[in-house]
């Protein structure tokens, strides 16, 4: 059932009334003294002329919300950079492990074949290449999470 709130704003708005909200005017003294009065102030809330803003209100309103905008999108941004490099960085100690495990390996396999010193060499440029792919990968981390950040933040705040 609707309660008088309900029913008043349905009155103050104009709106064609349900049965629902007809039962409870029945039913409720209050909303049904109120309701010639309601019925009135609607007639006269249609008739009034809605103020044009001013001018300048716009440029105003768009300068006083600057800079709280910009202090949000920077934590915003910053949120966004740190949930990927700590998602980034949740597989960083598993992938260590595995490429020293490889590199071990590499090595122990390339001794047996070639002399030590041409065996260090090769899993030494190796292991360089590798962690110079790490340090790509995660460099752009960041580049990567602020570059599809700020589409949304500027979806969500014009």
């Amino acid at each position: 059932m609707m309660d008088c709130d309900e029913v008043q704003t349905t009155l103050l708005l104009g709106e064609p009334l349900v049965a629902e909200a007809e039962a409870h005017l029945a039913a409720c003294a209050r909303c049904a003294a109120d309701r010639a009065d309601l019925h009135a102030l609607a007639g006269v809330l249609a008739a009034s002329r809605v103020p044009e803003p001013p001018a300048a209100l716009s440029s105003r309103v768009l300068g006083a919300a600057g800079p709280p905008l910009a202090r949000h999108a920077r934590r915003v941004l910053w949120l966004a950079l740190a949930r990927a490099l700590g998602v980034a960085l949740l597989a960083l100690p598993a992938l260590a492990l595995a490429d020293a495990l490889l590199v071990r390996t590499a090595y122990e396999m390339l001794s047996a074949v070639l002399p030590s010193t041409l065996s260090l060499y090769i899993v030494a440029y190796y292991a360089a290449m590798l962690t110079l792919l790490f340090a790509l990968t995660y460099g752009a981390i960041p580049i990567v999470a602020e570059h599809q950040a700020r589409p949304r933040f500027r979806e969500a705040h014009g």
